[in-house]
């Protein structure tokens, strides 16, 4: 309740201050009216049940007209009804009270407005002030004592606006006390926010002896803005005239923040369909996507999506200016904030995270996020990793509490779009794989066969057994194929789960399994890798033979291997003759051979590289022998989504 007016001198600021006084104990003469159930619970007062207001004049000496909310509608007409029929005061009993309700109630002129948080004890002691002499009962007219402890502001003015009475719980709300507020008018709450047409609908409203029922941004005496729904009911005497003004606010500035971040959160999703429904979009567009959308909508700082694999975090992807958050960084899971969100089914967020106990916490320490809110992402109801938000400025529980549920669809919607990205990409590699294994199959086997056909032939024909041992080799080369074949299946499979592998250690361990035949091995890296160990054996193992087998230039020169890191990945070459120009383009095709192997050997070394999502070529070597470039840059955060 604010208006244009200025503060007046004061005059009745002592009579309006004043606190209602209370009475001894005394055994009032009470009529409940319609509420058997309230009329049982007052033991200190002689009682009486009436079925209606119609029924209050049949009792004598009524000192005090109960009516309850419970049974009965109309409250203001009751009201008006029982004043005319019993000459004690009237009180309103609230079991289902509002703001509204209170400002109708002393509005239509009821003497004690009783909301019950209540137990029937307190009733009491609120309806046995209106059963003593009416000198002691109230010091302005129509509102009684029970005001004092309503949860909700209230403010009596003069009919000009001058405050003669303002409660403890206006006093808690706009930081004014009493003594600083009678005598004053409510523009000492004018927060700017309302225009001059707000105040003057509402005189015009409350002075046409209406009820004025809209929200309102007041400020507080320390500068605070906060929202409140304010009824304004004017008082009317026994003539007619308005002869002051009753407000009530309740404060909902904490629901209205909350109803919008509901908003921000139903448009972060409504956006995020809109942006996401391309699916030709890939799976890195859509995790960006959610990243920048969410964080704009519910208004963090930053916001990053993580993979979380032995006891480590690495952030996948990021958006947002803080520097301990970028794509890429990898750090122990024991030092961040995700530890707490994957062992928790629920969203966790941190408001304050000095004041929740994260002070001294290495995450704090290392990331210095003050507020916090993150989920996990499940894959095919396994962990997976989590998609979390924050920032450097410490945030109202309600704000994040009302954002859990947003973040973890968000979450959800993630582990959804990798689960079907990784089915798509399993239903495109194994297409391909079906048609180069048909193609391959088909033509390499046919040969052997025949051979073995005419050889049989001929043994018939002859009937001579040396040509058995042709049929033998020729069986040989079949299984030699059928193997190959089997590892090229295997080894074509997804790298889902990579691991940190260590190149140097990798390419020596696969040195002591091969047969080198006098080789010398040189490395020089210590790259860390993010791949499937096992299958990265068979690509230095099958490489390594190849070398040996095919890089010697003549019986007394062995040939040397070298492994080692270049900007974009690694490589494997050797200084033996290397690899003709018009045969490199078809070396990593299937059955592709220049001299008695099956030509499968580097067909699994490239299956492999597209199962870790990584490419690889073929080119020569500073020595002019064959360099095989493995290009995982840009390639390792995309194997991690995969």
């Amino acid at each position: 309740m604010t208006d244009g007016r200025e503060k007046t001198d004061g005059n009745g600021r002592g009579d309006a201050g004043a606190v209602y006084k209370s009475q001894s104990p005394v055994k009032p003469s009470v009529v409940v009216v319609n509420d058997e159930e309230l009329a049982s619970e007052l033991d200190c007062c002689v009682v009486h049940s009436a079925p209606d207001e119609q029924a209050v004049g049949e009792y004598e000496d009524v000192d005090c007209v109960v009516l309850s909310d419970r049974q009965s509608a109309d409250i203001p007409e009751r009201i008006a009804s029982l004043q005319a029929q019993s000459e004690g005061s009237v009180a309103l009993v609230a079991f289902n009270g509002s703001e509204k309700l209170a400002s109708e109630a002393i509005s239509a002129g009821v003497d004690e407005y009783i909301p019950v948080e209540s137990a029937p004890s307190d009733i009491e002691e609120q309806v046995a002030p209106l059963c003593a002499d009416d000198d002691a009962g109230m010091n302005v007219d129509g509102v009684a004592a029970a005001v004092e402890h309503a949860a909700d502001a209230v403010v009596i003015t003069d009919k000009n606006g001058v405050i003669e009475y303002v409660n403890p719980a206006f006093e808690q709300l706009s930081g004014y006390n009493s003594t600083e507020a009678i005598g004053c008018t409510p523009r000492i709450l004018k927060s700017g926010e309302q225009g001059q047409q707000y105040y003057e609908q509402m005189w015009e409203t409350i002075l046409d002896g209406e009820v004025w029922e809209e929200q309102i941004v007041n400020e507080t005496q320390t500068g605070r803005t906060y929202t409140a729904h304010q009824t304004i009911a004017p008082v009317v005497g026994e003539d007619g005239s308005i002869e002051r003004f009753v407000g009530i606010q309740r404060d909902i500035t904490r629901q209205k923040r909350l109803e919008e971040q509901l908003a921000r959160s139903k448009r972060t999703l409504s956006e995020l369909y809109d942006s996401t429904a391309d699916s030709d979009a890939d799976l890195d567009t859509k995790i960006a996507a959610v990243l920048e959308l969410a964080t704009e909508n519910l208004g963090y700082e930053v916001g990053y999506f993580t993979r979380i694999s032995d006891e480590t975090q690495r952030i996948v992807a990021a958006t947002g200016d803080h520097d301990p958050i970028e794509a890429g960084r990898e750090d122990p899971l024991c030092r961040t904030y995700c530890r707490k969100t994957i062992d928790s089914d629920e969203p966790v967020v941190i408001g304050n995270a000095a004041a929740e106990g994260w002070a001294e916490d290495p995450a704090y320490e290392k990331f210095g996020l003050d507020c916090y809110a993150g989920a996990r992402v499940l894959v095919d109801n396994e962990l997976y990793g989590t998609l979390c938000f924050g920032g450097t400025d410490v945030t109202d529980r309600l704000i994040l509490d009302a954002h859990r549920s947003t973040i973890q669809t968000l979450a959800n919607w993630v582990g959804y779009e990798i689960e079907r990205d990784q089915y798509d990409r399993k239903l495109e590699q194994q297409n391909e794989r079906l048609e180069r294994f048909a193609g391959a199959v088909s033509h390499d086997l046919r040969n052997p066969l025949d051979v073995a056909r005419s050889y049989l032939t001929l043994a018939v024909e002859d009937e001579s057994l040396e040509y058995l041992d042709n049929v033998a080799d020729a069986h040989d080369r079949m299984e030699e194929i059928i193997e190959d074949t089997l590892t090229l299946a295997r080894e074509g499979e997804l790298v889902e789960e990579p691991t940190t592998v260590s190149l140097s250690r990798l390419a020596t361990d696969c040195w002591e399994t091969v047969d080198t035949a006098g080789a010398q091995l040189d490395v020089d890296s210590d790259m860390q890798l993010r791949a499937d160990p096992d299958k990265l054996r068979h690509v230095f193992e099958n490489l390594y033979r190849n070398a040996v087998e095919h890089g010697s230039t003549n019986q007394e020169s062995e040939v040397t291997i070298s492994v080692g890191q270049f900007e974009d990945g690694f490589y494997i070459e050797d200084d033996g003759p290397g690899i003709d120009d018009d045969e490199k383009a078809a070396v990593f095709e299937f059955g592709h051979t220049t001299a008695d192997g099956s030509g499968f050997g580097l067909a699994i070394v490239d299956t492999i590289a597209r199962a870790h999502d990584w490419s690889v070529r073929v080119t020569d070597s500073a020595a002019g022998g064959a360099r095989f470039e493995f290009e995982t840059d840009g390639q390792t955060e995309r194997c991690l989504v995969c």
